[in-house]
């Protein structure tokens, strides 16, 4: 089913729904359409209107509150870490330094191994460069590989206030996508040049 790009009163991006949920808001009242299909029709016994492609609210819907608890996951780590590498490297001098890692070196170490128990939780892993995961640390503790952990793993904390953020992620394979991208980003971006 097609899939229809919905943006909030504000004209930012919102969320992605089926057409079914779309018609079921038109007969409410709570959209207007935006931009719609220049061939293809919905018909029914008493309505027949374009495709719709993009809709906009009518009410501002509010930003979700991100959820107390976090999700693990593998980018979950590296957003908790920055993408810093939680063992310390060491310069030609020996002194410690923190290494951000590049997005082809960047890599899920567990502390305590899971070949010896350890879980994919947030207490036991840690963002780390491939260098230390696969040469360095292997198949041992940070104490068994004498390497030092720049702080020890644990929960994300949230801040008050954080929202969920939501971002547009282009498909070229959906056709309403390739719409809002070719027909109403640029119709948009024209009319604030002027």
């Amino acid at each position: 089913m097609t899939s229809v790009i919905v943006l909030n009163s504000n004209y930012e991006f919102w969320t992605e729904v089926t057409v079914h949920k779309v018609l079921k808001w038109i007969s409410k009242n709570k959209i207007e359409i935006v931009l719609e299909h220049e061939s293809e029709e919905i018909r029914s016994i008493t309505l027949t209107i374009k495709m719709p492609v993009v809709v906009r609210l009518l009410n501002f819907v509010s930003y979700k509150i991100k959820g107390e608890i976090t999700q693990y996951s593998d980018q979950a780590v590296f957003n908790r870490d920055s993408n810093i590498c939680q063992y310390y490297h060491r310069d030609e001098n020996g002194k410690k330094y923190k290494y951000q890692c590049t997005e082809d070196e960047t890599t899920i170490d567990h502390v305590l191994p899971k070949s010896r128990g350890g879980k994919s939780t947030f207490e036991n892993t840690v963002c780390c460069c491939r260098w230390h995961n696969e040469v360095v640390k292997k198949n041992m503790t940070p104490e068994e590989a004498g390497i030092d952990l720049i702080r020890k793993p644990s929960m994300p904390r949230q801040k008050r206030g954080d929202f969920a953020v939501f971002r547009f992620a282009y498909n070229p394979r959906r056709l309403s996508h390739v719409y809002y991208m070719e027909k109403w980003l640029k119709k948009s971006f024209t009319h604030k040049i002027v």
